[in-house]
């Protein structure tokens, strides 16, 4: 068969599924994107806007809240895909969301909305640039990803942050880092939370056991909490694998 003739072949094949409504009922039926196009189109953003100034990212205070550390691809895909089965018609937040990957992954992955907020200057300024980037990268492939709103400063001050919460299907608190007094002080935020959000974290919000007469308290009269182990390679602190908690608002 000539070339002529193959093109021909395709086209006539591909007409006919379009008005058969085959293609149209696979596009409905894909919820999002496959994880190998969505690392390439996320490393080429990060390798060319983050990597060259990796280093500003490890200017911070020891002992603060302020500690950088990325959650990678593939734990994302395993959290919001395959446990969590979130669609584009939910909202995703990550507080604490550095240079902005994973807000983007959820963006770009899922297709829904998708916030994150940050105080490191450095992270912030980076982030920004990172989803100039992206809306560019997503034209070029043809991608219609998630609204990204990405919000500068403390989480908890944040007006925007708040209301969004309220709505949130799905928030990610990299809290591995966070001193005590933060992580009361998200307890307290989540009680705004509509029944059935989902809170990951790398450490538990709920007190081991009942007798600590703390905020903790309250994180056990509203959270259902499960704990999880990821694999090796997940995170960029450390190749070791580890426990992280997806908690349930009652």
């Amino acid at each position: 068969m000539g070339f002529k003739a193959a093109l021909k072949e395709y086209n006539d094949t591909l007409l006919a599924l379009v008005e058969d409504g085959i293609i149209a009922k696979n596009l409905d039926n894909l919820h999002e994107l496959p994880r190998g196009l969505v690392a390439f189109i996320l490393d080429q953003i990060y390798d060319r806007v983050v990597a060259p100034k990796v280093e500003l990212l490890s200017k911070y205070e020891m002992g603060s809240d302020n500690v950088y550390g990325e959650l990678l691809h593939p734990f994302i895909s395993r959290l919001l895909v395959d446990e969590l089965k979130m669609n584009s018609k939910q909202v995703f937040v990550d507080l604490g969301s550095g240079v902005g990957n994973v807000v983007m992954q959820a963006a770009l992955e899922i297709g829904c909305e998708s916030w994150g907020c940050e105080m490191m200057e450095n992270a912030c300024n980076l982030a920004e640039i990172q989803q100039t980037e992206f809306v560019a990268r997503s034209m070029l492939w043809g991608i219609k990803p998630g609204d990204v709103h990405l919000e500068r400063g403390d989480f908890r001050k944040n007006s925007r942050i708040h209301e969004v919460l309220r709505r949130a299907d799905v928030i990610l608190v990299n809290n591995k880092a966070f001193t005590p007094t933060l992580n009361d002080d998200l307890v307290r935020m989540f009680l705004d939370l509509k029944e059935g959000c989902k809170i990951v974290s790398l450490k538990s919000f709920v007190a081991d056991s009942k007798s600590n007469h703390n905020i903790n308290d309250v994180g056990s009269t509203i959270l259902d909490v499960e704990e999880h182990i990821y694999p090796e390679g997940f995170v960029s602190w450390t190749n070791a694998g580890g426990a992280y908690y997806i908690s349930t608002r009652k």
